[in-house]
């Protein structure tokens, strides 16, 4: 039976030999073909841009990436703000334990705890930062750097994060079975390309995308991918790309200064005019009128503290 070790912070040189947790924060850092054992990429703030041969990937503070073992990447941290980075890296085989485990139950891990687990292969792509894995990554957040986070504390929580990606895994699955397809071979892997072809969307959001250059990140075909993705997601791989760069318009105007018009260019749109009226539809304000309702219900809520 595998003997797993717990690091904090460890030198990059122990990673392959230990589960750990990584956290840090800067406004620049760099990566390079690294190749990793099976890990999250999160952050707490700021934004951080990952590069596998495959995919791109804009990991936020409201979603997370999962790469497999052996997977190379380079990172970015994107913009000018802090980023704050907390990056959980799985000892080989534990997390596959923990998936063998799940799918076993009690009665199998009784009769055969010797039992050396398949081989697991999670779908690459970013995940909502919800349910039990964000739950999860959240403790661990809370305890990084204060005096309560030693190695036993991390390994209770790695196993709880541990189960909650692999309860993750099989709704994973259960999801992809319901995509197209004859086979389900076929199916797992369309889930795998249209979900790295959404990726590539809400990840170049504020770039020129055209659904061309997302159906080639997906290595599906122009017009296949255009079909399959409004059947999977529900609506076209364009009407994804304004919802994100609407969303993302928003954030910029409740939390900056920035002038509308340079919102407008930052998330993509090409002209003021045409983004204005998809903000109003969208969320029934103009951006002018939007920035205004969030500037003075933060002054209501100053006032509020002051006066309690």
């Amino acid at each position: 039976m595998a003997e797993f070790r717990f690091r904090l912070n460890p030198r990059a040189g122990e990673l392959s030999t230990c589960s750990a947790v990584l956290n840090g924060r800067g406004i620049t850092y760099e990566v390079n073909d690294y190749r990793t054992t099976l890990s999250i990429k999160s952050v707490g703030r700021g934004s951080a841009r990952y590069y596998t041969p495959q995919a791109q990937y804009l990991v936020t503070p409201d979603s997370f990436l999962i790469l497999n073992d052996g997977q190379r990447y380079s990172l970015e941290f994107e913009g000018s703000a802090i980023t704050e980075t907390l990056c959980p890296f799985f000892q080989t085989g534990f997390l596959e334990q923990a998936a063998d485990a799940a799918a076993l139950g009690i009665r199998g891990g009784l009769d055969d705890p010797e039992r050396e687990p398949p081989g697991t292969e999670f779908c690459e792509r970013l995940y909502p930062k919800s349910g039990a894995v964000g739950a999860a990554l959240r403790s661990i957040a809370g305890r990084m750097g204060g005096c309560g986070a030693s190695e036993t504390w991390l390994e209770d929580r790695m196993y709880e994060l541990a189960q909650a990606v692999a309860s993750l895994h099989s709704d994973v699955r259960r999801e992809a079975e319901n995509f197209p397809g004859l086979r389900r071979a076929t199916r797992l892997e369309l889930y795998r390309r249209l979900y790295r072809g959404r990726d590539f969307l809400t990840s170049c959001y504020s770039q020129p995308v055209s659904v061309s250059a997302a159906a080639r990140a997906a290595a599906i075909s122009p017009f296949h991918f255009q079909r399959m993705f409004k059947l999977a997601f529900g609506k076209t791989p364009m009407q994804l790309l304004q919802d994100t760069r609407l969303n993302a318009a928003r954030s910029l105007l409740a939390h900056t200064g920035d002038e509308v018009t340079a919102v407008c260019y930052a998330v993509g749109f090409e002209s003021p005019g045409s983004f204005s009226w998809l903000f109003r539809k969208r969320f029934g304000l103009s951006p002018r009128e939007f920035r205004a309702r969030m500037q003075n219900r933060r002054i209501e809520e100053v006032s509020r503290a002051a006066n309690s």
